[in-house]
């Protein structure tokens, strides 16, 4: 994600609105934190510290910067705390997200004080990875806590058709509980904080090793590279090992069914029995080794 606009209050400084919100969201693993956190250093240099920082899952952080009391997130965030937004960023909200754009609202001492708009810049190979998991035989979702309209460009862009957007972490497990009570095998893939209970309420939880250890820590399996293509990587190598481990379990057992009932009437030759027995070994870690293969 990148920041696109910063669109400040009557009477807030643009520079210093950017500054307060960077500086609390450095303390955040979350994308859209580190993106505005990114922005803030590379526009007005190194960030103030923050004290007291909390975090709200599915909906913004708080905490003070220089002696004022900061809140960042969604509006619903800072309308609970009773700030809700003025008029004229009301406006500035709803066409944000006709845009597409995810929109961050800015509290600071009562009052909300501006809006950070981000962008998400899809990645080259997102919509390559799509197509990758449907030539597997997979449907995939599109789950997230982004407002529709920016799910639904996301979608449209990498060529995903089923959309669930705007909900909070309890939302995410839901959904991925409603699928596995219609009886689907659902892998989780995520990166965030908010996603850490889904991806241990999937069957199978993929973790980007790029996301936040809440994610990781969440996941079965962690996808080192910060590529969507290597989850499909993952499921295809899974596939191949077990399909192996099948392979290597008939012959295995083929060759002593085989063997047994001769043995055991005297009519094998035990020289022919351990070459038998050997063989068997032998192909099974061969037959394993064939992995190494795998690309």
């Amino acid at each position: 994600m990148e920041l696109a606009e910063v669109l400040p209050a009557t009477g807030t400084d643009e520079a210093a609105l950017l500054r307060l919100a960077g500086a609390l969201e450095h303390a955040s693993e979350h994308p859209v934190a580190r993106a505005l956190a990114r922005a803030a250093e590379e526009r007005h240099g190194p960030l103030p510290p923050v004290s007291g920082f909390t975090s709200t899952s599915g909906l913004g952080v708080r905490g003070t910067v220089e002696g004022r009391r900061v809140a960042a997130g969604r509006p619903r965030l800072l309308t609970e705390e009773g700030m809700p937004l003025p008029e004229e960023l009301e406006r500035e909200l709803a066409a944000a997200e006709a845009r597409g754009r995810t929109v961050v609202a800015v509290g600071r001492d009562g009052a909300v004080r501006g809006l950070l708009t981000l962008a998400d810049t899809l990645r080259e190979t997102s919509a390559e990875a799509v197509r990758d998991l449907r030539a597997l035989g997979l449907t995939p979702v599109l789950l997230t806590g982004d407002n529709p309209a920016v799910a639904a460009e996301v979608a449209r862009a990498v060529g995903i058709e089923r959309v669930v957007a705007g909900v909070l972490p309890e939302g995410k497990v839901a959904e991925v509980e409603r699928l596995r009570a219609e009886g689907r095998t659902v892998a989780m893939v995520g990166d965030g904080v908010n996603d850490a209970a889904a991806l241990a309420t999937a069957d199978l939880g993929l973790a980007m090793g790029t996301g936040t250890d809440a994610a990781i820590e969440a996941g079965d399996l962690t996808l080192v590279r910060g590529d969507l293509r290597a989850a499909a990587d993952a499921i295809r190598l899974s596939r191949r090992t077990l399909a192996t481990i099948k392979g290597n379990l008939c012959w295995a057992f083929g060759y002593n069914v085989a063997a047994l009932p001769p043995a055991a009437a005297g009519l094998l030759n035990p020289m022919i029995a351990g070459a038998a027995m050997a063989f068997s070994s032998v192909f099974v870690v061969t037959n394993s080794l064939r992995l190494k293969s795998f690309t």
